[in-house]
């Protein structure tokens, strides 16, 4: 799937509501599945909104890793 238009990520980090997107840009989130389960990590674009959002998720400096809507949780 193509990425997500400049629009639509423009919106979304000025937290503009964008369909189908559950979380905001820089939400703290654990990531739930995948190479780095239980790490946790900012919020930092979108990659894909459909057929699920996936996005970039920031779990060190300048370490971005991609996760799925469905494979994270606002964290504690």
């Amino acid at each position: 799937m193509p990425a997500p238009s400049p629009d639509i990520i423009a919106a979304w980090r000025a937290g503009q509501p964008v369909a189908g997107v559950s979380f905001a840009h820089d939400d703290l989130v654990t990531l739930l599945a995948g190479e780095h389960t239980g790490n946790v990590g900012s919020l930092v674009s979108i990659r894909e909104i459909a057929p699920e959002v996936i996005y970039d998720v920031e779990i060190d400096t300048n370490f971005v890793v991609p996760a799925r809507q469905s494979q994270i949780q606002l964290a504690d």
